[in-house]
Parts: structure tokens; sequence; C-alpha cells
């Protein structure tokens, strides 16, 4: 289960853009039905385009910026974002006895997941219960998990190591089809002197 972010961004600008089009042609149309001057007359525009070489540089350039908003646009709607869930991993259970694994098994396929934020909220609160510390950070990235422990004891060697233990063992826990690298790292929130 890979659960990828919605792409309301290209979908938003699109369809704000052919709403302004269409309501502008709509506008016009109507006031030239009612017999009223339009916002943009139809017979202007045709007139006005017609007087334009392809090979102007002005067409040119907006040949091209309107070639690579839609390359974006295109790609943006193509090309998987990020995943928001990092699946659990689960084996295979047969069908019915006949050997055979699917969706249809009733396992066997990945259908639990970890969403980055609630790994980072139970990372983070791991590693307060370790005597010591008195705070954390943590984000969750693809491949990585970074988590930032604060104390108030002078010395931090221990302390990371620590964290580091009871954090390793409950990301083991998890069963993550693809466990992250975990860095830890321990700040003191007392002054030298």
């Amino acid at each position: 289960m890979t659960r990828r972010p919605r792409r309301t961004a290209p979908a938003l600008l699109v369809s704000l853009v052919l709403l302004a089009l269409g309501a502008l042609a709509a506008t016009s149309a109507i006031q030239t039905l009612l017999g009223r001057t339009p916002v943009v007359s139809l017979d202007a525009v045709p007139s006005a385009l017609s007087g334009v070489a392809w090979e102007s540089p002005a067409v040119l350039i907006v040949a091209g910026v309107a070639a690579l908003v839609g390359l974006v646009l295109l790609l943006a709607a193509i090309l998987p974002g990020s995943s928001h869930v990092l699946p659990v991993g689960t084996a295979p259970a047969t069908a019915g006895g006949t050997g055979e694994w699917g969706p249809w098994s009733g396992g066997g396929v990945e259908t639990a997941g970890w969403h980055r934020n609630d790994l980072a909220l139970r990372l983070r609160r791991r590693a307060a219960t370790v005597e010591g510390i008195t705070g954390a950070t943590a984000k969750v990235r693809r491949r990585s998990v970074k988590v930032v422990a604060r104390t108030h004891r002078a010395t931090t060697d221990d302390l990371r190591q620590a964290v580091e233990t009871a954090l390793s063992s409950d990301l083991d826990t998890l069963g993550l089809t693809a466990r992250p690298r975990l860095r830890v790292s321990v700040s003191s929130t007392r002054k030298e002197r």
C-alpha cells in the first residue's frame, strides 16, 4: 500500500484558468445577445491576431511559455509524489488452501501503514520516555528518521545511545516493509559556564 498525495494544485490551476475563460466568453456572448458592448468583442480577437506573424518573437515566447506550463502540469499529474504512508509488511496468506494468494485471499497484501506524522509522534513520545530526556522532535522522511532529543544534563553521550536503542527496538516492532535509517542526536539545554 502506497498512498500518494493528491495533485490538487495543478488541477486547481487548470480549473481556474478554464473557469475564467469560460466566464469571459459567456459574459461576452450574453452582452452581444442583449445588444450591449461586450467586454471582449468576438470580432476584435480574430482581427487583432490576424496581423501577427507566426515567426514573431511575441508568438514564439507565448507558445514556449504555454508549452512549458503544459509540460509542468503533465509531469505533475504523471509523476508520483512522495508517499505519506510507510507500509507495514504482511506475510502471504493462501486462499482456501489452493496455494494462491492475493487481495481475494484475505491477506498477503499490504493493507496497513504508518502515516509519517503518526510515526513521528510515536517516536517523539518514545524518545521522551527515556530517563533524562525532557523532550524530542522527530522528522520522518522517505528513507530516514531524524530525532533530536533534549536534556538538562551536561553530558549527552550515554543518552544518545539509550535513545537510539529505544527507538531502534520500537522501529523493529512496527514491521515496516522498508525500515528507515535512524539518526539520533541529543542536545543539552544546560548552558556551560
